[in-house]
């Protein structure tokens, strides 16, 4: 997900309410953002001439972009109702609200940026109001409603303080925050909850972080690479098959698996899957996965074999905890032979077989392999496979018409949502009018390659006769 982060961290406010670790905090917020890819954008000390400069900015880019993450390190108050984003040209407390919206970014400013982009994910970070007047003490926010495909992280709840030190060179919050982004792979909920409770246990109770959300897609904190399947455990030539070649009897019969001939491939699949595993190597068994799927496929009566018998036919190929075939197959169902992946085109006939084998502990490692190549490609239009179930988000209006043989009431799908992508458009191309809910499962879960079993659909009315068009 294509991601813009913009950073602010403040110290040097007027005498008697500078503060100690807003720049650092700062800093190192942008340098772990860096470090995952985000478009990063970071600004210290802002005064008063920069916060227009910042917000043009910050409306002019986000259109280019998946995502954004404002995060502020300062002071920050409440006038009347609305929330104030002090710069270091702020008088603390202000004289009145209209001297703070000439000195200050106030929350609105940002929501109405997000108002103009609502298809975009956004996520606002407050560290604010630090001691001195603490990012608090006596000073807070008025109530939050964040606008739709938002969430707001404050450092304190509605009326508490928030310390400006507590955690070696930054704020309890904002060290806390920084301990939870290492992990390998947070989801935003999962985060946020990690640093309550651990800015709760160094605060001694007397800071509980708060939050308000109205997201609806999901977003992951973690470090992007951009998938290079040539760095996986494998030899070249496997990841891109139409390269492959070694001067072997088991080469010889792989090209005839790829000769769609079944009078070919059927004895040459009886043979490469009667060899003992010790006189095959990894990349010879990833590639005989991979061919094995596409035979299936293509109708040749061994591969639908091994396939019928999927649990019981791998085993027979398990060395330790590592099988080599199954990951071919995973590989072969989101890639193609020139190591490209699918995008939504998967080879997903045999899907349900295949994901039934995560009820085998033996095969864990295998569905670990090909979800973590997922989580690299960062497609959102897909289940990985390491997802239990998946929620489908489907608003419709239900009307009357007559179809020639008298009246129906029929359901007009208007959006059909999952991880905040309406994917309305792709899945009327399947031709499903007509269709009932467990109709419309069987075409997302061919469309998201997904076990039908876990997809749940969410729906403003009971879907009994579908259409996309009336």
């Amino acid at each position: 997900m294509k991601t813009l982060a913009i950073i602010i961290g403040n110290n040097n406010y007027f005498k008697g309410s500078e503060l100690t670790n807003g720049e650092n905090d700062a800093n190192q917020i942008a340098e772990i953002f860096k470090d995952y890819n985000y478009e990063v954008k970071l600004y210290l000390n802002i005064d008063q001439k920069n916060i227009v400069e910042i917000l043009q900015e910050y409306s002019d880019l986000l259109k280019d972009f998946d995502a954004s993450i404002f995060y502020f390190a300062g002071h920050g108050f409440e006038v009347d109702g609305e929330n104030f984003l002090a710069s270091i040209d702020s008088q603390i407390p202000p004289e009145n609200k209209y001297v703070a919206k000439q000195n200050c970014i106030t929350l609105n400013d940002l929501f109405d940026i997000y108002r103009q982009n609502p298809t975009k994910l956004n996520i606002v970070i407050l560290d604010a109001c630090r001691r001195s007047f603490g990012r608090g003490t006596a000073l807070g926010f008025s109530p939050i409603i964040a606008p739709k495909g938002s969430l707001i992280a404050f450092s304190t709840s509605p009326n508490e303080g928030a310390l400006d030190v507590g955690y070696e060179n930054n704020s309890i919050y904002t060290g806390s925050l920084i301990k939870h982004l290492s992990s390998e792979r947070i989801a935003v909920e999962d985060l946020f909850k990690s640093v309550r409770k651990t800015v709760f246990a160094l605060s001694g109770g007397r800071q509980t972080t708060w939050e308000h959300t109205s997201l609806i897609g999901d977003f992951y904190f973690y470090k992007h690479q951009k998938l290079n399947i040539l760095s996986l455990p494998y030899n070249p030539n496997v990841l891109k098959d139409e390269n492959y070649y070694e001067d072997s009897e088991f080469y010889k019969k792989i090209k005839e698996l790829k000769t769609y001939n079944w009078y070919k491939q059927n004895p040459a699949i009886d043979y490469l899957i009667t060899i003992p595993v010790s006189q095959l190597d990894k990349d010879q068994m990833f590639i005989l996965g991979r061919n094995l799927l596409q035979c299936a496929i293509g109708g040749a009566n061994s591969a639908m074999t091994f396939f019928e018998n999927l649990n019981r036919s791998l085993l027979d190929f398990q060395i330790n905890s590592e099988n080599h075939i199954l990951n071919g197959i995973l590989f072969e169902m989101y890639y193609d032979s020139k190591g490209e992946f699918r995008f939504n085109n998967f080879k997903g006939n045999y899907r349900e077989e295949i994901f039934k084998l995560r009820d085998n502990p033996a095969f864990n490692q295998s569905f670990d392999f090909i979800n973590g190549i997922l989580i690299q490609q960062d497609y959102s239009i897909l289940f990985l496979p390491n997802s239990q179930t998946i929620n489908i988000e489907i608003k419709c209006s239900q009307k009357t018409t007559n179809d020639g043989f008298g009246d129906r009431i029929v359901q007009v799908i208007e959006s059909i949502i999952f991880n905040g992508n309406d994917i309305k458009k792709e899945i009327s191309k399947y031709y499903i009018d007509g269709y009932n809910e467990n109709g419309l499962k069987t075409v997302l879960a061919k469309y998201l390659n997904a076990p039908v079993e876990s997809i749940r659909i969410n729906s403003n009315f009971e879907l009994r006769y579908i259409r996309f068009i009336i």
